[in-house]
């Protein structure tokens, strides 16, 4: 065990335990001098480190040398926000690099504890640490899970076109392994937030349109809260989903009914009713109409006693479907319903299918135990998709294989022994799974029972009838949900129409606001083009256009305002997050003369011309949607109709 001689180290571990509590308490029983050796030169920066086992110093060269020639090579990367590194070296050069104003997160993963331990004894690296600008990991403990949470805190997605792993130097080369694994984890990170976002804000206006619309129902059942109170009507929780293992496990789940909490994604429920399982809860978040038919093509009795927890953006015709049992309405956590602050009713389907709302509900509702059955999240073997008596069909046309090898998305399969096939929709909703469950704020036994598909990280693989044999028969009690009282529903209703109000008024405000910027970017980009024309380029006006850029700035700076992120955000994200991802090479492009800065100042103006167009149109089709929908249950004033 190492004992605390050095101030520095000290310093650096009392920081590391506030931050990354599990990774010093790895270093605090770490015995020191097993593999590694340290050399320190005349010049006490001059620190090298010797392997003891493969025989080879951390530096070829003196290490003073090295680092300097790092640093030279770096100066292009001067205006990059963030840096990821495999391999943590002495240190030295980190602290360097630290010094830069432009960096926001500084990621150090490293394959030896060690060689964290050297570092943290010779560089002081604890305000760093603890202002989160210096992130240290042991890839020995790193997960898509636990690394996720860090790799999006400041929006690092953006810059994911401009991301690379910089491998400190030759002497990491033996850990190819390791760092492509790594790899693997930060680009599925990176590449989950993008798509997360989508390219298409059609989506997201239909939802505004639906939660608006469902809001008057919505204040009328039972609220998220009430459910969550009531849902653990016995110990375990089974997430029933539809992929095609789960056909094979009715016959098992039939047995077992009347001792499990059975909660069903919503393309389960027509399987489960057929095969004669009455679900205790069932889950349904989708936006779109052909939802409804998994309530429609099911006989209505066999809605009596179910409770139906949807979202606020489900289609019209789902929740005309439910016509027995219990519905209860949640918010997902998005700005526009955050608005509306309802928050009995929220929040709920932060992942993008109804199971990792299912497992959200089971989280909030403190079950003990969480088992997962039919949740493939991949091909089956002969090519299906679902499984069999889905209403749908086994075989979606919406989800492909691939023919061509080099195109399929493979991921470890259920056991761990091969790769399967998946989709990037699936893939995506896994990678929510992987990270609700490594934030799981309790300690929950999560068992994957599916015996097929995917394998899901920070789940147990039990077989499904093992595990069910181990439980007690205790039998469960009914679910019964509260809904609010007259007086409740009268004031949310004076409540949803204020909102709305409100949401308008501020919103056509700040859409005046961005227009009249737009009409200035516009007018500057014909003089610039007529300049070019007329050949006059030494007469552009490099002051207007300062002052110009930094009223766009300003735009930006809408997105940290709170209001504007609920009202707006969601709706024009999608668009104006992909001219982002762009804008980022700009951004980062170095500038050593006057004309490179006059040029970059240009391609930036003109960049913009298109984003504050999207971001105009974007915020009027959501000010539409908001009067159109809200018609259909409230007078709005006249001044919204000009």
């Amino acid at each position: 065990m190492s004992d605390y001689t050095n101030p520095r180290f000290e310093k650096n571990l009392k920081a590391l335990y506030q931050k990354n509590p599990l990774l010093a308490a790895q270093l605090k029983i770490l015995e020191p001098n097993q593999k590694y050796e340290v050399y320190v030169g005349k010049d006490p920066l001059n620190i090298n480190i010797y392997d003891k086992e493969r025989k080879v110093a951390l530096f070829h060269q003196e290490p003073l040398v090295e680092v300097t020639q790092k640093i030279k090579e770096f100066e292009a990367y001067n205006l990059y926000p963030f840096f990821y590194f495999f391999g943590i070296g002495n240190g030295i050069f980190h602290k360097f690099l630290l010094n830069n104003s432009s960096l926001k997160k500084l990621f150090i993963f490293e394959p030896e504890l060690e060689l964290i331990y050297i570092a943290l004894n010779f560089v002081d690296f604890e305000q760093e640490i603890l202002d989160e600008k210096l992130l240290i990991f042991w890839t020995k403990t790193a997960s898509f899970g636990e690394l996720d949470q860090y790799l999006v805190q400041e929006g690092q997605w953006i810059y994911s076109r401009i991301y690379t792993l910089h491998i400190y130097n030759n002497y990491y080369g033996t850990y190819t392994e390791e760092c492509l694994e790594l790899n693997a984890i930060i680009t599925r990170s990176l590449e989950h937030h993008v798509i997360a976002v989508g390219n298409d804000s059609t989506d997201a206006l239909i939802g505004l349109e639906h939660h608006i619309y469902n809001l008057p129902e919505m204040i009328t059942t039972p609220s998220f809260k009430e459910l969550i109170s009531h849902a653990k009507n016995c110990d375990t929780a089974v997430i029933v989903s539809t992929g095609p293992s789960l056909y094979k496990q009715l016959p098992l789940l039939k047995q077992y009914v009347p001792y499990l909490t059975i909660i069903s994604v919503d393309a389960s429920f027509p399987i489960l009713t057929k095969h004669g399982i009455k679900p205790d809860i069932v889950v349904t978040l989708e936006r779109v109409e052909p939802t409804a038919d998994f309530f429609i093509k099911t006989p209505k009795k066999a809605q009596k006693g179910i409770i139906f927890a949807l979202t606020s953006i489900v289609h019209k015709a789902t929740t005309k479907a439910i016509t027995q049992g219990t519905k209860s309405f949640s918010m997902r956590p998005f700005g526009y319903t955050r608005f509306f602050n309802l928050q009995d009713y929220g929040y709920a389907g932060i992942g993008m299918s109804a199971a990792n709302m299912a497992y959200e509900i089971v989280v909030h509702s403190r079950f003990e135990r969480c088992i997962f059955i039919g949740q493939d999240l991949a091909f089956s073997k002969d090519g299906k998709t679902h499984s069999k008596d889905a209403i749908f069909g086994e075989n979606e046309t919406q989800y492909k294989r691939k023919e061509n090898e080099s195109e399929k998305i493979l991921v470890p399969a259920y056991g761990g022994n091969e790769m399967v096939e998946t989709t990037s929709v699936w893939k995506m909703f896994l990678n929510f799974f992987e990270k609700d469950i490594a934030e799981t704020p309790y300690n929950l036994e999560v068992i994957n029972s599916t015996e097929g598909g995917a394998r899901i990280a920070g789940t147990k693989e039990i077989p499904f009838e093992e595990i069910l044999k181990t439980l007690p028969k205790v039998p469960k009690k009914e679910i019964k949900l509260v809904p609010p009282t007259k007086e409740q529903i009268k004031a949310n209703q004076k409540h949803i129409q204020t909102k709305i109000k409100e949401f308008l008024d501020y919103g056509y405000k700040r859409k005046k606001e961005v227009e009249k910027i737009f009409l200035k970017v516009v007018k500057m980009t014909e003089e610039l083009e007529c300049l070019n024309k007329e050949n006059k380029l030494e007469k552009i006006n490099f002051k207007k256009m300062d002052k110009l850029i930094e009223e766009i700035d300003d735009v930006k700076l809408l997105f940290q305002e709170d209001t504007f992120i609920k009202v707006f955000s969601d709706a024009v994200q999608s668009y104006i997050v992909h001219q982002e991802l762009e804008f980022a090479k700009i951004a980062v492009r170095p500038i050593k003369t006057l004309i490179e800065k006059q040029v970059k100042q240009i391609d930036w103006l003109y960049a913009h011309k298109f984003w504050l167009f999207s971001l105009a149109g974007g915020m009027d089709a959501t000010l539409e949607i908001t009067k159109r929908s809200a018609k259909q249950w409230m007078k709005l004033p006249a001044k919204y109709n000009k």
